[in-house]
């Protein structure tokens, strides 16, 4: 009855492999934000859901009438054009990625007999000189990034290094994410009318939607899975201590902790520390984030959490804002409930910000790496069949960050979600991907210096460290002997210093039992896997909690002049909402790390034995963080179910992911 439709039309619409019947139904009324939503928003939403949860038959884009609605059709409020402009470009890359497949079919032949493909690079791309007039020009200071001369050629180049393993992973996984971008990107245009919706009507419309989407909400009933998709959803649990403080402890967050050199307040005995101001003696990941906060926009108020440190997991003390110059001011639990909570979105709205600066250094690290391996490994080696599980999509979404984060005007970090300085934003990613490589995995994790390690570090990351450690050496030392006689790991070293600014490039090469590339192959599973699996702890930015772009409008209610804090919601609060949803909504069955296939391994029997033993080791680790934590998702805290045993019923799309391939 809610659904009932005043008018009807449709419209067709064509891309390459895909015929799309546009169904248009407006609708008399419905509950909250979605009062001025069209009835075919709902269809869209179901439909979507169903595809991403895999109830569909595979390969989604190839088939006829899919009936969701085309972005350029939509452009009837203030916020359509923004958000057309990116799903444009995403599903300008999805028809893309399906034509370059099939040149990269014809042509792969050529390039496996010849043994190694040399991928062009560039050191920057011209995006409008591209046609591509929405954004500007990235550049990466020090590394080189694959070439577009055209958008076709480039994807066709990125494809080659693994072809089967990537033409089956877009096939059954990047074009359902596409038609759930394009259903959420609809019900956020369609209730958005600026000037008007709220900032809370944008959360509650976003948090609803992406759980349609992802099928994991019934729309008629209000009935959730008991992994809900986001976990701070239900029952307003994100403004809940016990929810804020495991987020930190179980999520990226956690590497920022530093131990406190004597009981901080309430007990504490952790600080995250978001002040942008350094310590004397910091390590070289605390000087990162403190460039990082520095880089932040002036309208994300600074703060510090101060945390004390039980068996269960961390609990917030107290949390420091930056309101007067050179002045924090303190707000504990016991304090004004209004305050309090405004008080911990502050911090997670600062710590949504870092997060993703590190987050994009992943992918910089990834993508520059396999740039490297695909520009000197040849196609039969082992080294190749080691890393070839990681090259799944890595310089594609690189180039994606490229230009939807990174471009000097109309990106995320230009403007669109955060102004910040973007020449400073992408060097620091830069040095950032530089840490990854050159460090060891307690300093990527941020336990070096730590007295003892939590076992609820980073969600129980750390327990991933051995079982990649003893791969990663059984690895180097059965594929030194054929990389010598080939020289491959000297190539693979000069690729890297001449594509990156990996200063320290010749590591690869050193040791007689291939200590060197086991460095790097370990650097690379954990930073491209279980580092950046953590990146699906910012579906919660979906919330209030570190969803704000912007939170210097909160001063008037911490200082005590306001009561209540709910204005207008502005365009950047919902491209964020949809980058959010877009970077951490995951895949449903998508290979996983340790999955594999490693080719050429079956080869050589210590190889296939070493292959094996990773997967179950790490499904013994998998097993070891579900004990820990448990999977109850009525307890109100975050739980990292994305380090769960894959049978394990958990959010949608969480998983250890084998590369940066979402």
């Amino acid at each position: 009855a809610a659904l009932a439709p005043r008018r009807s039309s449709s419209t067709e619409y064509r891309i390459p492999n895909r015929h799309i019947r546009l169904e248009t139904a407006s609708c008399a009324s419905l509950p909250g934000p979605f009062a001025m939503a069209p009835a075919r928003l709902v269809a869209s939403l179901l439909l979507a859901g169903a595809w991403l949860a895999g109830s569909s038959r595979e390969g989604g884009a190839d088939h006829a009438d899919t009936c969701v609605e085309p972005t350029s059709l939509l452009q009837t409020r203030a916020v359509g054009p923004l958000l057309g402009d990116f799903i444009h470009f995403v599903e300008f890359l999805e028809a893309v990625q399906r034509t370059a497949l099939r040149q990269a079919e014809s042509e792969i032949g050529s390039f496996v007999r010849s043994g190694v493909f040399q991928m062009p690079v560039a050191p920057e791309i011209n995006w409008p000189a591209l046609g591509i007039s929405h954004f500007g020009i990235t550049k990466y200071p020090g590394f080189d990034i694959p070439k577009v001369n055209n958008a076709l050629d480039a994807v066709v180049d990125v494809l080659k290094y693994n072809l089967s393993e990537q033409a089956d992973f877009i096939a059954k996984h990047t074009s359902k994410l596409t038609l759930g971008l394009v259903a959420y990107k609809e019900a956020l245009d369609a209730a958005f009318v600026n000037g008007t919706t709220t900032e809370n009507e944008v959360f509650e419309l976003a948090q609803v939607s992406a759980s349609i989407v992802t099928g994991t909400e019934e729309l008629l009933t209000g009935q959730a899975r008991k992994a809900p998709f986001i976990q701070g959803q239900a029952d307003r649990a994100w403004d809940t201590d016990t929810f804020a403080s495991t987020l930190i402890g179980n999520s990226l967050l956690a590497i920022f902790l530093e131990e406190l050199p004597e009981e901080g307040p309430g007990g504490a005995t952790f600080v995250l520390d978001f002040s942008g101001e350094i310590q004397n003696g910091a390590s070289r990941l605390q000087e990162l984030k403190v460039r990082a906060v520095r880089n932040a926009p002036s309208t994300l108020l600074r703060a510090r959490g101060f945390l004390k440190n039980t068996h269960r997991g961390p609990v917030l003390t107290q949390v420091q804002v930056g309101l007067l110059a050179g002045e924090f001011t303190r707000f504990n639990p016991d304090g004004p409930a209004e305050q309090w909570s405004v008080a911990k979105q502050t911090l997670g709205a600062l710590g949504q910000f870092v997060v993703e600066t590190f987050h994009t250094a992943t992918h910089l690290f990834g993508g520059s790496s396999m740039e490297a391996a695909q520009r000197s490994l040849p196609f039969e080696s082992l080294l190749h069949g080691a890393l070839s599980p990681s090259a799944t999509l890595t310089a594609f979404t690189l180039l994606e960050q490229a230009a939807i984060l990174h471009s000097s005007h109309n990106s995320v970090f230009s403007g669109l979600v955060y102004d910040t300085n973007i020449d400073g934003q992408v060097a620091l990613s830069a040095d950032i991907a530089d840490f990854f490589f050159e460090s060891t995995p307690e300093e990527i994790l941020g336990m070096e210096r730590l007295k003892k390690v939590p076992k609820w570090w980073l969600g129980g990351a750390p327990k991933f460290v051995k079982p990649i450690s003893e791969f990663s050496k059984v690895v180097g030392q059965n594929v030194v002997k054929e990389a010598a006689d080939g020289d491959f790991l000297e190539k693979l070293s000069v690729q890297l210093f001449s594509l990156t600014s990996f200063s320290d490039a010749r590591v690869v090469t050193q040791g007689s039992a291939g200590q060197g590339f086991s460095k790097f192959f370990s650097n690379v599973m954990l930073v491209c896997g279980i580092l950046h699996t953590a990146i699906f702890a910012t579906r919660e930015a979906i919330t209030p909690l570190m969803g704000r772009a912007e939170t210097a409008g909160f001063a008037p209610v911490l200082l005590g002049a306001q009561i209540g804090y709910n204005p207008s919601a502005q365009i950047s609060q919902v491209f964020g909402a949809l980058l959010n949803f877009a970077t951490a909504a995951g895949y449903d069955a998508a290979p996983e790390l340790g999955d594999g296939p490693y080719p050429g391994f079956e080869r050589v029997p210590a190889l296939a034995r070493a292959a094996a033993k990773f997967q179950s080791d790490l499904n013994a680790s998998r097993q070891d963080v579900l004990e820990f934590f448990g999977a109850d998702y009525g307890k109100k805290v975050f739980l990292p179910a994305f380090y769960y045993p894959k049978n394990t019923p958990k959010p949608f799309g969480y998983g250890i992911v084998a590369t940066t391939y979402i």
